[in-house]
Formats: C-alpha cells, sequence, structure tokens
C-alpha cells in the first residue's frame, strides 16, 4: 500500500511539473537594441522563473518600443496577461493584469533584465 501512495504522490508532482510554466505569450517589438527572439527568451524565462501556468483563453501579450537617445536607449515596455471572452457571436481579448515599464538602457542586458523583472511583477499581480 505505501509503494502504490508513493507512486500516486510522484505521478502527481510529475503531471503538475510537465504542465506548470505553460502558456502562450504574443509579441510586439519595435527596438534595434533587441530582437524579437532576445524578447521571447527573456518573457519565456521570467514565465519559467514564477512558474506562470495560463488556461487555453488566456495570453501574455508583450509590445517593446525603443528609440535612440544618444548613447543610450529609451524604453517603453508593456506586459499584459489578457482573456478570451464571448460576446455572443463576437471574441473578444480583455486585460486582466496589465504592467507598463518605462526607463533607459544603453545595452540589450539591461534592457532585457527590465523586461523579465516587469513580466515577473505582472505575473505576481495576476488574480
Amino acid at each position: 500500500m505505501k509503494k502504490i501512495t508513493m507512486l500516486l504522490v510522484l505521478g502527481a508532482a510529475f503531471a503538475a511539473a510537465g504542465h506548470a510554466g505553460t502558456y502562450t505569450a504574443r509579441q510586439d517589438v519595435e527596438c534595434p537594441l533587441v530582437s524579437s527572439g532576445q524578447l521571447a527568451e527573456a518573457v519565456q524565462q521570467a514565465g519559467r522563473t514564477t512558474g506562470l501556468d495560463l488556461p487555453k483563453d488566456m495570453v501574455l501579450r508583450t509590445e517593446l518600443r525603443c528609440t535612440a537617445d544618444g548613447k543610450r536607449f529609451l524604453y517603453a515596455f508593456r506586459a499584459s496577461i489578457e482573456k478570451q471572452l464571448a460576446d455572443g457571436e463576437q471574441l473578444r481579448w480583455a486585460s486582466v493584469a496589465d504592467l507598463t515599464a518605462y526607463g533607459s538602457a544603453a545595452g540589450s542586458a539591461a534592457l532585457l533584465r527590465q523586461v523579465r523583472f516587469t513580466v515577473r511583477d505582472l505575473v505576481r499581480q495576476e488574480p
């Protein structure tokens, strides 16, 4: 009986571990400092760190905009968790949690670090 109980507990733990961190991410990037692949990796890393697990009708949406200002880049990064709702026959996305970060960065590493911090803060406020 002990072996069966232990197997059930381990099976549940593996099932939960396999499911944790699943979500759909959509992004929009207009920044010469960061590629869309780098942004996607930073968002995925923050999602793994926080254990973000969203149902299929929810999405993590990110937008990054930046412009050069001398040797630094001014940026605006917006992240939101949205849920798909049905209004009769129409489907629409409604924001559940939203967070925007503004600042300046000299390089892509600093900017991607801020992206990770913003996504983690967003996940913490998600109901």
